[in-house]
């Protein structure tokens, strides 16, 4: 609900025409770190969109580790961020409604209009939104590989890879960078450090 998800209506006869109905169920996890997730996911495997509608890019491991280089030569300081709930800030294309069965909106009808886990067009619809954010604070994507995004500062290059909801970031300084990203994305970022991992 934080993330304005869904479209909330109290009568199906309310749901537009052309939509479908669609499973959600809640996915338990435990992370590596020993974290545990719970997330709510569409079951996607009801749908069946264009495939054109599914392509989303990553940045390619042999491009991250060229990326390290030119931070080092170039005296860029590295940090990894993981960008929360990446999806919900995409908007679907599918055209889904779901009627929840617990909770102060019991009874209702949920058209999905966010780009829900368990879509297959979400990470599409992710890539297409961060991308749209990078466009709006200079960046460009990179010819030798579109998930390196470039902004040129004159003396240096300012740089962000992105795999999936996981950005590199090289820069003279990553956590301004990062604050700019949070402010024009209104993203909410975990993990910020020096990266212990990728990919």
């Amino acid at each position: 609900m934080e993330h304005a998800t869904f479209i909330i209506v109290d009568n199906i006869k309310d749901i537009p025409e052309g939509y479908a109905f669609i499973p959600l169920q809640f996915v338990y996890d435990n992370k590596f770190d020993g974290r545990r997730k719970g997330r709510l996911v569409a079951c996607g495997n009801f749908t069946d969109p264009d495939i054109a509608e599914i392509y989303s890019g990553v940045v390619g491991i042999e491009k991250v580790r060229i990326l390290f280089v030119i931070a080092d030569i170039n005296g860029l300081i590295l940090i990894a961020a993981d960008v929360c709930n990446a999806y919900l800030n995409g908007f679907t294309k599918e055209k889904l409604y779901w009627q929840i069965d617990y909770g102060k909106l019991e009874g209702k009808w949920l058209i999905i209009s966010k780009a829900l886990y368990g879509l297959k067009t979400s990470a599409a619809r992710w890539a297409d939104a961060i991308a749209e954010i990078l466009r709006q604070i200079g960046f460009s994507p990179s010819y030798t590989d579109t998930e390196i995004w470039m902004r040129d500062k004159g003396d240096h290059y300012k740089y962000i890879a992105v795999y999936v909801d996981d950005l590199i970031i090289a820069s003279k300084d990553p956590m301004g960078l990062l604050k700019e990203l949070e402010i024009a994305g209104n993203y909410k970022f975990k993990g910020v450090g020096v990266p212990e991992y990728y990919l």
